[in-house]
């Protein structure tokens, strides 16, 4: 065989593999589309607490604010710690919680620091990704007294209270 013929071989293999991997990631793409995700809803008992909720009961509060957090992740934290900030001087503010995501194994020693009224859980159970089908470190879901979505907005976006569910 020539080196003209064993060229041309390997670049129809390379060809062929490659459009193998186009296939395949459209595939993927498209099944994850077409699941039909739950709406994301907060009840405590899908998730393991890892800090417990500050003392003053968040059922008197109008709002919960749950932020999805991977630890690898220093650009969700901040964000976590921005909105702590943003919120502190509102007359009513809401529970501010920490959703540890994409997480193996319980976290120990848990610091965001941020003081979080309405608690740290831990997403044993891939909740977020596998119920929910999310994907994006840093979300806020805002949550209503029954734990009913209300919204959710991007890492760096301050929810508004007084909008509708995205």
């Amino acid at each position: 065989m020539s080196d003209a013929g064993r060229w041309q071989g390997l670049n129809a293999a390379a060809f062929a593999v490659a459009i193998a991997i186009l296939i395949a990631l459209g595939l993927a793409w498209w099944r994850d589309r077409v699941h039909d995700f739950a709406e994301p809803r907060w009840e405590p008992s899908r998730f393991a607490m890892i800090v417990p909720e500050s003392r003053q009961p968040t059922s008197s509060r109008t709002e919960r604010w749950v932020v999805a957090v991977s630890l690898d992740c220093p650009h969700c934290q901040e964000h976590l710690r921005a909105l702590a900030a943003r919120t502190a001087g509102r007359v009513q503010r809401p529970a501010l919680a920490a959703l540890i995501v994409d997480r193996p194994t319980r976290p120990k020693n848990l610091n965001l620091g941020v003081t979080l009224e309405g608690g740290a859980w831990w997403d044993s159970a891939q909740v977020w990704r596998e119920s929910w089908g999310r994907r994006a470190y840093g979300e806020t879901f805002r949550f209503d007294r029954r734990g009913k979505l209300l919204s959710s907005t991007p890492a760096g976006v301050v929810p508004d209270s007084s909008s509708s569910r995205m």
